[in-house]
This record gives structure tokens, sequence and C-alpha cells, in this order.
């Protein structure tokens, strides 16, 4: 269909007003329109002031696409003409619609940064003096400001987006950065009060766009602190006005709060600006003046009945990013000996602390208090790196704000006393995320307060459980939160507190005595979780564990609290195994029921067994049968049951389950003895063979069941190590059957973990070279099947699973692949034919075994095949580099060539220059020079593969025409 004016007012109706699939179909022709060279000349015809404001706004959008993706159609004689146009366009929308205008004033943007330094130099000049409102009296005068500071604004903005050369970018940015300060001129003459006036609410509108053109500017970076002096008091000054006469009493306006919101945007930039850090004096004093007049702003709100968050957050957020930049410059202010700096980072501290400690809950009551965190992060990350007597002094002078800190979260980590059960799921979430992070900033003020913070936990807990007691009778009821909060805060701080002595025996006796009938289940949980945080702590101090098994063991069957308390057990028996044998019968009794009550969910039940084999594997092997006797009989017949059903959903389901929970007993039950003993684990795993060949016989195909099932082999054998052998040959035969009847990475993992334990032992070589055969032969029947139908790409985690067992094989037990008898050629042939895969990880894994195989082939007498098909790998590698492979896969393809070229330089040399000799080959767009550059460069790196890969790219990018096609030379010279 022809790119006319009325075609494209059809096509934009029927975008606006047609059904989806309409839509899609006139979306596609019009991007086409828009990148065809007809945009140029249907524009303007679309522009007319009679089309509708749909065709309108198309035809704005169209101008500013092809001003920033096709700029190089436009011949430099008509410079100046598209200018005329441009702006007569502009002059002709001034009153609007408003999208338009504003759609024209970016084209203008674009077509200012491509003609500005070389054609339009006085581009600002002539903007500033064209939009004036005595030069454009039709217009209204606000509108005349309006439409100036829109240009001026989005030339930044277009800046950033628009593609230029590296040379003419750097160009462009040093013009723009030159006239910064120009602009920000005329952004203070909009925010000027006026004489004997001031400023006006009735011009929220030009100070809006004002202030949005001055963050714009000064986020380019071209302007320092220094330099912009009147325009941060104007910002200041700009702010406070417009809260302090908002129209509404009872909040501000929208138009209002975007005054605010983009005032405050600007002076953030200001103080972000890499160079800020520089001027000491000026941060400081700036912050003195933000301080001193925005905490009026902040105190008139915290006396309200409801902040307004908008308000608090925007007002803070520049507070504390003043603070979080430039943390060291208000820490030599604390240091200094100068009283006023002194008081103005005493000021900050305090401001920040209250902002913390804003009233109410967080997110529904206040939203700004999380911003506080990554500042005293901050703070206490830069004392901690001074040299030992400045650390000393300053944490001396901190300490104070970091134990009121500590007593404000201990506060704002409070659950609600009244359940939360009105709030939104978002709000329940927001919170949860909200403790976390509390719970890391408590880690922060540990590194401060040290042991004071564990004594003033201590003392809140005992006060929070004790309450007001009258003859060692409470008089009043504990209040659980209080109780649950603090035990939040220890468990927060339990990484640093390994070797704590003094405090920890005697919370761990408190809980011990917490009476959690009478509490909130929420307590319970985070008691649990707690005694769970401090495992390693009980490693070295075992005597405390009888304060809390009482607590884990007796939960463990309570659906409320046995996520926590199954976690708290599994933690403890790993990290304090050899102390378990005084309570091993009461925790393997208390697992047992818990595992029979039903209630348990499938991760916990999966703990659970975790933890009974750790338990078990510290106890005489008799025992150990009496206890599995027990306990895995119900699940073995469950299990027995199970494989001989016809497979359904559910039954499946039920399997999946039994399978992953024995997975956890195989992980951890071992028996570690000097006397040669059975493992209970053999045993098990004799006993219940059977089950897994006829489960590998129905559920081949299923891959949660064959996950679960190569799971049990897989840490079967490296539970049991050399104890494993009576069952390899069963083992064997049935992950050989699964691989026959459906390849699957899982089973590879097994295969992969069983070769490289006893590939070096000579009772299992033929074992071993029978189950590499028939892995290998397998797979390459799968991908003659899978590569004649393009479809090699199903199969890409079976080939990653594959070549990344052989690369692990070559690297531990090489023999296996040049002295197995398997044909190593056609093996090499099927990875070259995996390279084609787009899949990353894919061709990491193939890319992983070719290099080893090359590097190791003249060693293993395998020189003949990298020979044979060498030629067929290099050309793979240049059609990929060429064409369609990731480019994110050129560090990988050049790994291959590095291999090649240090075992088979002479024969890469050759390969290179014949395939390259091509016309045309890789890529059309790179000439016969190039080539040639590219093979010196790279036979020139037999070593730096960091310099390979940067040939290689830069090859890759000119073959796709990412790199100019006149360039003559790649990077030869890194010298």
């Amino acid at each position: 269909m022809e790119y006319n004016g009325e075609n494209l007012v059809k096509a934009v109706t029927l975008f606006y007003r047609s059904e989806a699939h309409q839509q899609a179909e006139a979306h596609q022709w019009l991007t086409e329109a828009q990148n065809s060279p007809h945009a140029w000349s249907f524009v303007w015809e679309l522009l007319s002031p009679l089309k509708s404001s749909e065709v309108q706004f198309f035809a704005a959008t169209t101008l500013h696409t092809k001003l920033m993706k096709h700029w190089n159609e436009v011949p430099e004689d008509h410079y100046e003409v598209l200018k005329k146009r441009i702006l007569e366009s502009i002059i002709n929308y001034a009153m609007g619609p408003k999208l338009v205008l504003n759609r024209l004033c970016i084209a203008l943007s674009a077509y200012i940064i491509h003609t500005i330094p070389t054609y339009w130099p006085n581009a600002f000049e002539e903007l500033v003096s064209s939009f004036q409102p005595h030069h454009l009296p039709n217009v209204e005068p606000e509108r005349v400001i309006w439409i100036l500071l829109e240009i001026l604004t989005v030339i930044p903005e277009e800046f950033q987006s628009t593609t230029l050369a590296v040379n003419q970018r750097n160009r462009v940015r040093t013009v723009l950065q030159e006239v910064s300060k120009d602009i920000l001129k005329v952004v203070e003459m909009c925010l000027m009060p006026i004489p004997n006036a001031g400023l006006n609410m009735s011009n929220l509108t030009t100070y809006l766009n004002a202030s949005k053109c001055a963050a714009a500017w000064i986020q380019l970076g071209g302007l320092n602190i220094d330099e912009c002096t009147f325009i941060i008091n104007l910002l200041i000054d700009l702010t406070c006005f417009v809260y302090w006469n908002k129209t509404d009493p009872d909040g501000l306006m929208p138009e209002e709060m975007d005054v605010m919101e983009t005032a405050v945007e600007a002076l953030t930039a200001v103080i972000q600006h890499p160079h800020t850090h520089r001027y000491k004096n000026h941060v400081t004093k700036y912050a003195a003046n933000i301080l001193y007049k925005f905490e009026k702003i902040l105190d008139a709100e915290r006396s309200l009945p409801e902040l307004n968050k908008d308000v608090v957050a925007t007002l803070y957020g520049l507070i504390i990013t003043i603070a979080d930049s430039h943390s060291k410059i208000f820490i030599d202010n604390l240091k200094s000996q100068n009283p006023e700096e002194q008081r103005i980072a005493f000021d900050l501290l305090n401001s920040i602390l209250k902002c913390t400690n804003l009233p109410g809950l967080y997110p529904v009551d206040e939203s700004s208090s999380t911003l506080t965190f990554g500042f005293w992060y901050t703070l206490q990350d830069d004392i901690i790196s001074l040299g030992t007597a400045e650390c000393a002094q300053l944490i001396l002078t901190v300490k104070p704000y970091y134990r009121d800190l500590v007593c404000i979260m201990l506060r704002k980590s409070m659950y609600p006393t009244i359940d939360n059960s009105s709030w939104s799921l978002d709000d329940k979430e927001v919170f949860r995320c909200y403790r976390l992070d509390i719970a890391d900033t408590f880690m922060y003020c540990y590194v401060i307060l040290n042991l004071e913070m564990l004594d003033l936990l201590n003392t809140k807990l005992n006060e929070a459980l004790k309450k007001d007691c009258t003859n060692g009778i409470s008089s009043q009821t504990i209040q659980w939160t209080e109780v649950e909060t603090v035990l939040h805060a220890f468990g927060a701080v339990a990484e640093g507190l390994e070797y704590e002595n003094l405090y920890l025996p005697k919370l761990m006796q408190t809980i011990k005595g917490i009476p959690f009938n009478e509490l909130n289940s929420k307590v319970m949980t985070t008691a649990l979780h707690t005694v769970g945080a401090y495992s390693e702590w009980f490693g070295d101090h075992p005597e405390s564990l009888e304060n809390v098994f009482p607590l884990i063991l007796s939960t463990l069957a309570n659906a409320e609290v046995s996520t926590s308390s199954t976690m708290a057990l599994k933690n403890i028996c790993h990290d304090c195994q050899k102390h378990l044998v005084p309570y091993a019968d009461h925790i393997l009794l208390s697992a047992q029921a818990a595992l029979a009550s039903g209630n348990l969910e499938f991760a916990e039940c999966r703990r659970i067994m975790y933890s009974i084999g750790k338990v078990l594997s510290i106890l005489p092997v008799d025992r150990i049968m009496e206890y599995l006797n027990i306990i895995l009989a119900p699940s073995f017949e469950d299990l027995q049951k199970l494989a001989h059903a016809e497979p359904t959903p559910s039954i499946t389901t039920s399997l999946v389950t039994r399978l992953s929970i024995l997975v956890s007993l195989f992980i951890s039950l071992h028996v570690e003895t000097e006397e040669k003993v059975e493992q209970p684990l053999l045993v098990v795993m004799q006993n219940t063979m059977p089950l897994y060949r006829i489960i590998g016989e129905k559920y081949c195909r299923n891959p949660d069941v064959m996950e679960d099932l190569s799971a049990i082999f897989k840490y079967g054998v490296t539970t049991l190590k050399d104890d494993c052998k009576p069952l390899l040959n069963d083992m064997l035969q049935i992950i050989v059957a699964i691989y026959r009847a459906v390849p699957q990475a899982n089973i590879l993992v097994v295969a992969k973990t069983i070769l490289i334990l006893f590939g070096r032992e000579d009772e299992f070589t033929s074992l071993n070279q029978q189950l590499m055969h028939e892995l290998v032969n397998v797979t390459l029947q799968m991908c003659a099947q899978y590569s004649t139908n393009n479809q090699l790409s199903e199969k890409a985690d079976v080939l990653e699973g594959f070549f990344s067992m052989l690369a692990n094989l070559a690297k531990k037990v090489p023999h296996l692949i040049s002295n197995s008898g398997i044909d190593t050629s056609a093996l090499f042939q099927c990875a070259i034919l995996a390279l084609v895969l787009p899949e990353i990880q894919t061709l990491k894994a193939v890319s992983s075994f070719l290099v080893h195989f090359i590097s190791q082939s003249r060693e293993s007498s395998q020189a003949d095949v990298v020979q044979a098909f060498g030629e067929s790998l290099v050309l793979r590698i240049l059609m990929n580099l060429g064409t369609t492979a990731p480019r994110s896969s050129v560090d990988i393809f050049s790994d291959i060539i590095l291999a090649l070229n240090k075992k088979y330089c002479d024969n890469l040399s050759r390969w290179l220059n014949s395939l390259l000799a091509q016309e045309g080959f890789p890529s059309s767009r790179i000439s016969n020079q190039q080539k040639e550059n590219f093979i010196k460069s790279v036979l020139r790196e037999k070593a730096n593969k960091r310099r390979l890969c940067d040939i290689v790219l830069e090859f890759t990018l000119i073959c796709r025409g990412i790199l100019k096609q006149d360039m003559d030379t790649l990077t030869c010279d890194y010298s």
C-alpha cells in the first residue's frame, strides 16, 4: 500500500479505533512508513491543522523518529529548510494540542543534537532569543516560556538516547556542557521572585517547567556545585514557598506536589554530581540551609494527625541523599574543631534519626523510615574503615545515635498489636521485607555498639517479660509484640556473635522460660528462628542446647510454627552433630511423631528427614537399623504401593514426595568410624533397589520423578563412596535403561559422579567402558535424529549435561575418553554440530569439552581427529561469529580458537586462510584486508585470552555491520 496522506490517515484511524489484530497490522505498517524515506514528505502534510489530533501526533512522532534514527538521509543543503519547518510547526501548534507540541519540541531537540557544534553552533542563543513573548505576540506569554523550557529540557534527554559516533558524541557533550551555565541563567530568571512581589502560586506551571529544565541540565554533569549556588537557593526557597502557600490547608494539590518533587530532584542531581565531594564547604553550607528550612516543614507534618507521605518522602529523600553521598564530609565535621560544622553534622544525624522514628507503622502509616537504612550502614562502614584512633573516637561520638536507633527499630519492627488482617497482601509483604532491612541494620548497630547492644536487648527482653512486678507477681499482661521484636533483634545479630559467652547463655535460659502458650504464635516462630540462627554458636556452647531442645522438639508437629522449628532443628543437627548423643532419642521420637502427624508440609518433612539422618549417623549401627525400621517402614510401604500402582497425576505427586524425602536422608546419613561397618544407607539402598528399577521403567519420561530418582543415586554414591561398590552394577543397569529410553540430563549427573569416583579403579574398568559406550552411542543417535529436523534445541539440556560430563571426565579421568574405545571422531563432530545451538550454557559445556579434547589430543593420540575435523570446527565458529550466534558467545568461541592456536597453530593458520579467502564469507560486510588483519591478530595471541576475545569481538561486530565497514584495520597491536 502506497505511503500517501490518505492511506496514512486511514491506518492511524484504524490503529486507534479497531480490534487488537487490526491494531497490530496497522502498527506494523505505520512503523514501516515511519522508517521509509517517504516519511520526510508526508509528515508535513499530516501536520496540517485540518487533520485529527491522532494524525497530527503520529506526524510529530514520525518527524522525531526520522531525526533520531535516520538523520543520515538528510542532505546538508536541506538542514536550514528543515529547521525552519520544525520551528514553524512549533509556532503553529503553540496553543496545542499539547501532546503534539511536546513531540515537536522533542523533534527540534533531536535536530539540535545533530547540528551542533558544526552547522548550528549558536543554536541556544537563537532559541532563547526567538522564544521571547514580545517576538510571538499572538501566543500567550506563559505558553512561550513553556515552549522554550520544554525544548531546553528535552535536549539533555535526547542527547542520552540518540545514537552518535564516539567523536561526535564527545563534541556534542562538550558544547552542551559549555552552554549549561547559560541555560541555568534562563532557568534562574524563571524562578526568581518578582521584585516587591515575590513568588506567586499562579506561576506554578512556569516553576515546574523551570525546575524540570534545571534537573535535566544538572544531571548532564557539566555543572559543579559551586556554579549552582544561586539555583540551589532558588530551588530550596521554591520548595518551601509552595508548601507554606498551598491552596488547600489539608494537603498539596497534584501540581503543587509536582513542583516540590521536581525542585528536590534538581537539588538531588547537584548533590549526587560526581565532583560535589570536592566542595566540602558548599556541601556543609547547603546541608545546613536544607536542614533548617526543610525541618520546619517536617516538624509541621509530624504534628498532623496523618502524615503527607509524599512530602515527607521527598524532603527526607534529599536529606538522606546528602548524608549518604557525602558521609565522609560529615564524619570530618564530627571531628572538626569548628563548632558550627559539628553542629550541622549532629543536626543531620538527628534529622535522619527522626526519619527512622516516624510515627506509625510502615508501610500503612508512613513510607520513609526505610530510606534511612542505607545511611546507617554507610556511616558505620566509613567509620570502621578509618585508622584505629580516629575510629575509636568516632565510635564514642556516634554510639548514642546507634543506641537510640536500636530502640527505634525495636518499635518500628513490632507487629501491630491488633491483628493486621485488614492489611493488603502487598502491605504484609512490604512489612516482611522491611523487617529484613531492619535485621540488617541491627547488624550495623552491633558493629558500633558491640556488647552494649546485647546488654540493651537483654534489658529490653527482661522488661518485656517481667513488666511491673509486686511481690514477685506481675500486675501487667505481657505485650507479645515487645517480646517478639527483641527476639527478632537477637536473631538478626547472630552472625557476629560466634564467641559471645556472657549474654547469649542468658538469652537461651530466658527463651526456655517464656510462656509461649500465653502469647501470639509469632513469638514462638521468632524464638525458633533465633535459636536456629545460633546453631554455630551452640557448637561451641553445647551446654545451652538443653535450654532450647524442649521448645524445638515440642513444636515440630505444630503446623503454625513447624517451618521455623524444622529449620532450627536442621541447623542445629548440621552444626552440632557431635553434641547430639544425649538428645538423640528425644529428637528421633519427636521427629517420628511429627512425620506421622500429617501436619507437615513437604519441605518440612524433608528437613526433618535430613535431621534424622544427621542424628542417626552418630549412633551405633544396630540402633540405627532399629530406628530406620520404625521411621522408614511407613514410607517404604507407601513407596512400594505407589511404585506398583498405575501412574496417575496424584500417584505421581505422592511418589515424588516420598522420593524427595528419601533424598534428604541419603544426603545426611553416613556413619564415620574407624572400624569397618556395614553402612545403614547401603542396606536401605539394597532393599529398595528393586523399587527403583520399577520406578525407572514406569516413569522414565516424567522429569520430576527422574530428578528425584537421580538424586537418590547421586547422593547414595557420594555419601557412601567406596561402600557403594556392591550397588554399582544394579545402579548402572537402571540408569542405562532409563537413558536408552529417554536421554536426560539428570541421568548424566549420576553417571558423571560414578565415573569420576571409580574411573581409575581397575575392577570397574569394564563397567565404566560399557557405561561410556552406552551414553555416547545413545547421545549420538539422539543428535542424528533431532538434527535432521532442525530440532536439536529441544535437547539442549541433554547436550549441556552430556558435554559437561565429558569436560569433567577430560579434566579428572581423561583415559575414559581416549581409551574406552568410543568413537571420538563422531563425538568431535557431534560437538561441532552442537555449536549451532543458541543456548549459552550449552555452548559453554560444548566449548569446555572441545578445549580439553584439543589440549590433550596430542598426548592421548587423538591428534588425527582434530586434524581431520578441525577445519569443520573453524568453519562453524566463523559462521557463528559472522551471522546469528549471540554476541555473548564470543568469549566461548575465543576459548576454542585459543586452544587450537596453542596446539595446532599451523593447521589453524591454513584453515583460517582457506576459509576466509571465500568472497563474502562469513559476511559481505567485511573486507579482505580486514580478514587478513584478523588472521594475523589471532595467530599472534597464544596466551592472552582477553586480547583474543577483543579481536574476535571486533571481527564479529564488523561482520554484522555494527562497526563501520570503512574501518581498514583491526586492533592488531596492544603493546
